[in-house]
């Protein structure tokens, strides 16, 4: 939920950006071209803010003024909102100059250290423009300022290209030697100083913390984006242990921004997905400092890097406009889903007079959106819905109702996304931030607590391995089913499994119709009225079912299983168990394949194979760290294992180093010159010389043939 901000609370910086560019530092193409990233300010003319002017909605009047303000030459950020009294709904957003106000001073207490004296950014400018909601729906400015106390660029000049964004990956080869960037560390860390978080600005302590965390694990990765003026405005990290659980988890993935439904407005954001015993595990975490397309894009883009490459099959969000165009663009193919329970959350603001006039529509809606199993079933209860409080006009369900695809679950069946559903994850997130987050907490605290709460995320994570690997569940059948399901599904998945074949139990089965695939009606004794079909292949031994179970989950429904008892199939064919639902699921190694694509430049090859080692190295580390035994093999095959890497690429060396000798020889050998062949002098013959040689020539022939005649044949 979001909540009033005091003049510090909000920050946007110089968001509206192209990531269409190339750069000129060559260090820096490795590493833009190596996260598939590049960067540049140059946008669309903005016309100058007057009084009056409407937009359709807050964001699209943050978007305009930033905009505005990258072609004038400022920065920045929200000062002020205000909520209605009525329904809490935010009715006015002003937007100001980062230079704004004055910081307020501190009590400075002497303990005998010299102390460096910080510069300010704030220098009391007035610019600023201020809009509220009317009646009408639309968003009207009426205050405006756009005079500044400060040096600005030449109005319609657009910003020059920016050569100084600094993005760090987790391979040592990346590093940016452009102005500001880390080959001058030093003048980077000065014009880092402003931050949404605090006066003191943090964002070099948490450069520092992202420097350490690599320092100590190479597989660390992290991702920083500045504007033009050296400022930081978005950050990506994400440790070792997050991008391997991508490796194997991955299949679907929610980008929870729970931050914005919290009074507290932290900038933050996490990739989430769920592992094989239901558990939610990180992907990777930001912190945005704006909410703009352009941002979207380069944290999607950078997180992908960080991902080694592999898009997600689906992609749960929240219903963004920006965040939407940013999808359609770095994730073309991967399907897109809005969270149901941000849909429900956001119906409980939209219809708050409703929601107190009617108290069983908040309970109607979740029925309707939850518990409908069929397409026709929802439609039907929603029209019931729109009748029952008469809403047929309500913009809000109508708007919805537009989209239902894309978020309501009787239309998404068929597509797989895991057990856990987003409102848990969502609900974990909420309530980490209101037990460790309010306005004074500093961002590196937030960070450390942060790190806590992953760490608790991992132990419980490996005591449900532990788990996994040395107990055995209880059956309640002898069915080798059962049996089978018990020997290689962690316990929490088997529990679901058990549950579904347990109420299998219960079930008819009518055989409708008789071929190859056969047909079956399969309904509960009790509620014959709810049929289900079921197609089984008999050649194949595959079965699907009209509730999409199985293609949802991952887990066999009740219906197919009671099939799969009358035909008499007593072991799961293999088909039927998901690895990712496995006790080793995380045990196979994963090839990289981006690695060994052949349309990579050498590069992307070099990161490519760079994160690929270290995700292995990672996997290596934990199952070598078991026990002192497990770890002194481990060591002595990883020291073999090194010294044959060493090896192979001193030998690769001398392979290219004769290989460069020998094609230096050769063009030594081109180049040098013949030596000339000294020619001996004679004294220049006479023409009388030459008849006397031509007479003598003539002489000597006749002379040859008097002797042919003589030895041939008498005269």
């Amino acid at each position: 939920m979001e909540g009033t901000l005091s003049e510090d609370d909000g920050l946007i910086r110089d968001s509206s950006m192209d990531l269409n560019d190339s750069t000129s530092d060559p260090h820096m193409a490795l590493a833009l071209g190596a996260l598939g990233i590049e960067l540049n300010l140059d946008g669309p003319d903005i016309g100058e803010p007057c009084l009056g002017m409407e937009f359709d909605s807050d964001d699209a009047a943050k978007e305009y003024y930033i905009s505005y303000a990258n072609r004038v030459g400022f920065g920045v950020r929200m000062n002020k909102s205000r909520r209605s009294r009525k329904d809490d709904t935010v009715i006015m957003r002003r937007f100001v100059c980062t230079r704004e106000g004055f910081h307020s001073k501190r009590v400075i207490y002497d303990d005998g250290k010299k102390k460096r004296k910080r510069g300010t950014t704030r220098e009391g400018c007035m610019a600023m423009i201020e809009v509220i909601r009317k009646d009408h729906g639309k968003w009207v400015v009426t205050k405006l300022i756009t005079e500044h106390t400060h040096m600005v660029a030449f109005p319609g000049k657009v910003q020059p290209r920016v050569d100084n964004s600094i993005i760090q990956n987790s391979s040592g080869l990346l590093h940016a030697t452009s102005s500001g960037g880390f080959g001058n560390l030093k003048n980077f860390n000065r014009g880092i100083r402003v931050n949404p978080f605090g006066e003191g600005g943090e964002a070099e302590g948490l450069l520092e913390y992202l420097k350490k965390m690599q320092a100590e694990n190479p597989a660390f990765f992290y991702a920083i984006q500045v504007d033009n003026n050296n400022c930081m405005t978005n950050v990506f990290w994400a440790d070792a242990k997050a991008r391997m659980a991508y490796q194997y988890f991955g299949d679907a993935v929610t980008f929870d921004t729970t931050y914005k439904k919290t009074k507290y407005m932290m900038p933050f954001a996490t990739f989430r997905g769920v592992n094989n015993h239901l558990q939610s595990v990180t992907f990777g975490c930001a912190l945005l400092m704006d909410e703009t397309k352009g941002s979207y894009v380069w944290l999607f883009e950078t997180w992908l890097s960080a991902m080694g490459g592999h898009h997600p099959d689906t992609l749960v969000t929240d219903r963004d406009k920006a965040m939407e165009g940013a999808i359609t663009r770095v994730f073309p193919n991967a399907r897109h889903w809005f969270c149901n329970w941000h849909i429900l959350s956001r119906c409980k603001q939209r219809l708050s007079d409703v929601y107190l006039k009617y108290a069983t529509l908040k309970r109607d809606l979740k029925e309707c959106i939850n518990h409908s199993e069929t397409v026709d079933e929802f439609d039907t209860r929603w029209e019931l819905i729109l009748d029952k409080y008469n809403l047929w006009d309500n913009p809000w369900l109508q708007s919805l109702y537009d989209v239902r695809q894309r978020w309501a679950p009787a239309y998404q069946k068929g597509t797989f996304f895991p057990e856990l559903s987003a409102s848990q994850q969502s609900e974990s997130l909420n309530k980490f931030f209101k037990r460790n987050f309010n306005s004074k907490t500093s961002l590196l605290v937030f960070i450390a607590r942060f790190d806590q709460e992953m760490a608790s995320q991992y132990e419980k994570e490996a005591q449900a391995d532990f788990a996994a690997a040395y107990t055995k569940p209880l059956l309640r059948t002898p069915s080798p089913i059962e049996k089978q399901a018990a020997e290689v599904y962690t316990k929490e998945i088997f529990d679901k499994f058990q549950e579904e074949f347990i109420e299998s139990l219960g079930y008819y089965v009518d055989k409708i119709e008789d071929g190859p695939n056969n047909k079956y009606n399969v309904t509960k004794e009790e509620d014959n009225r709810r049929a289900y079909i079921v197609i089984f292949s008999e050649p194949e031994k595959k079965a699907s079912c009209s509730c999409y179970k199985f293609e949802s989950s991952g887990i066999l429904c009740r219906h197919i299983l009671r099939v799969f008892f009358i035909v008499g199939i007593r072991v799961l064919p293999e088909y039927y168990i998901l690895k990712r639902w496995t006790r080793d699921a995380a045990s196979s190694v994963i090839l990289d394949e981006r690695a060994t694509e052949p349309g990579l430049n050498f590069q992307d090859c070099l990161v490519a194979w760079y994160n690929d080692l270290c995700l292995d190295a990672v996997k290596y580390g934990i199952e070598g760290a078991m026990s002192s035994e497990i770890y002194k093999v481990a060591k002595a095959a990883l020291q073999k294992a090194l010294a044959e890497v060493v090896a192979a690429k001193n030998t690769q060396r001398k392979g290219q180093q004769n290989m460069q000798r020998f094609a230096r020889l050769q063009k030594m050998q081109y180049k040098m010159p013949l030596p000339k062949l000294q020619t001996k002098k004679t004294p220049a013959r006479s023409t009388q010389d030459e008849v006397d040689r031509s007479k003598r020539s003539v002489k000597d022939d006749s002379r040859d043939a008097s002797v042919t005649n003589m030895n041939g044949e008498a005269h």
